[in-house]
């Protein structure tokens, strides 16, 4: 079997859909906005562009999607020079093992082509990956599996063979329409009926995602 694994970035290796989520609350406050929740939540995963339209559909065609977006992004930048970007637990020790196992790694993200690559530049992450595919590079954003694809493309992957790690219901449902193995690393959000019944796994934390992997394939080997 390929020894493929795609990550999702947002809430699998960095610690920020809570840090994204603190500037949509003191957005939402500042400006009157109510029930914020029920976008952001709606919004993981997604595209820029998708987010712009679910906060138009939220509270009209008039409002300033584009604006409150540009806006969160900004918030999110100053907390996080501020404070250092937060990487999830085992995110740097889970890739390095699989590197040294022999997985091919590639990261797919909905964020922005350019801020995938300096954050990950900027968390020491980024050397680990064989390619990086962000917004800008697909046009259709999750729960669609093109950006899945594309990354299965450009690093020679079967999808039927390729694990992805998400922690988003819409990254779950790429890959599985993908035909993909999902495993999922439940982040701000645990996982309901529908969403485990499309897992191959679910895991508390990416040092089960690297001890799952790297004894499964010696499995494999050890049967041959």
């Amino acid at each position: 079997m390929q020894k493929t694994v795609i990550f999702d970035m947002d809430g699998v290796l960095l610690d920020s859909e809570g840090l994204d989520l603190k500037g949509w609350h003191e957005l939402a406050n500042e400006n009157g906005l109510k029930e914020i929740d029920d976008v952001f939540f709606k919004t993981i995963g997604r595209t820029e562009d998708a987010c712009i339209r679910l906060l138009k559909d939220k509270y009209g065609e008039d409002f300033d999607g584009a604006w409150f977006r540009a806006a969160t992004l900004e918030r999110f930048d100053e907390m996080a020079e501020r404070d250092g970007m937060p990487v999830k637990p085992y995110a740097a020790e889970c890739l390095k093992g699989l590197k040294e196992a022999g997985f091919k790694l590639a990261l797919a993200s909905s964020t922005n082509i350019d801020r995938v690559r300096r954050q990950l530049g900027e968390t020491h992450l980024l050397e680990y990956f064989d390619e990086v595919i962000g917004g800008g590079m697909f046009k259709k954003s999750k729960p669609d599996p093109e950006v899945f694809l594309l990354a299965c493309e450009k690093i020679g992957a079967n999808p039927a063979e390729t694990y992805v790690i998400e922690d988003s219901f819409n990254g779950i449902r790429a890959a599985h329409a993908g035909g993909m193995i999902p495993i999922m690393v439940p982040d701000l959000v645990q996982p309901d009926e529908e969403i485990r019944s499309m897992c191959h796994k679910v895991m508390k934390d990416l040092s089960e995602v690297l001890t799952y992997l790297t004894r499964k394939t010696s499995l494999k080997r050890s049967e041959k």
